[in-house]
């Protein structure tokens, strides 16, 4: 992020690694590396949003893939298109090589007893 400075109007680069994150509001204190003068700035957080269409949310299909979780017995389907999750069906989790939560829960207490 680039900041000009109020009195040469160089260009500085900020850095917000200073562990006081991106407040708003809250004044920064900052010295010109070519003038050396002191100057204050300001943080200002914008949002920003951008709107898709969502067939699936007016009775189209939802578009589902598998989502990466581990482990992979906690794997979901998610649509890509509005971000619906669900559960695998049973012949989803036989395509994908997964087994149901419950096995994996059993294969766990076996290793602990």
């Amino acid at each position: 992020m680039e900041i000009e400075c109020p009195y040469c109007e160089e260009s500085l680069e900020i850095n917000h690694d200073d562990g006081f994150g991106y407040e708003e509001g809250v004044k920064h204190q900052m010295q010109c590396s070519c003038c050396n003068k002191h100057f204050v700035f300001e943080t200002i957080i914008i949002f920003h949003f951008d709107a898709e269409k969502a067939d699936c949310l007016n009775g189209a299909e939802h578009d589902y893939e598998i989502t990466n979780t581990n482990p992979v017995e906690f794997s979901m389907m998610e649509c890509k298109i509005c971000g619906d999750r669900r559960e695998l069906t049973e012949q989803e989790r036989i395509d994908f090589k997964i087994c149901s939560k419950s096995s994996y829960f059993e294969k766990i207490q076996k290793k602990i007893f």
